[in-house]
């Protein structure tokens, strides 16, 4: 059953990197924003838009990775239950009057 799904089971890896990369990098660009870069021109609200921003990413991006996640153990599980039926099926004989 491993190796049945590989791409989508890569691409749930991908995606939670992905989230907590979004997350961290909002996070410093919020940071230096809020405490390097606010001038008069650069109003200090934009570091808590950026960090909101990164918010949203993070979530959305980690919520695609465990809907994946979600959805190849929803396959696994029907896999080992449509095994399990057919074995139990072949195991009995059928009962004849």
């Amino acid at each position: 059953m491993e190796q049945e799904f590989k791409f989508l089971r890569i691409s749930r890896l991908i995606f939670k990197i992905l989230a907590w990369i979004a997350a961290v990098f909002f996070l410093i660009v919020s940071l230096i924003v809020l405490f390097g870069a606010a001038g008069a021109d650069t109003p200090r609200a934009a570091s808590i838009i950026f960090l909101l921003g990164g918010g949203f990413y993070f979530l959305f991006l980690f919520c695609i990775s465990e809907v994946i996640g979600m959805l190849l153990t929803l396959s696994d599980r029907t896999s080992k239950l449509l095994n399990l039926l057919e074995s139990k099926s072949t195991a009995t004989p059928p009962i004849t009057p």
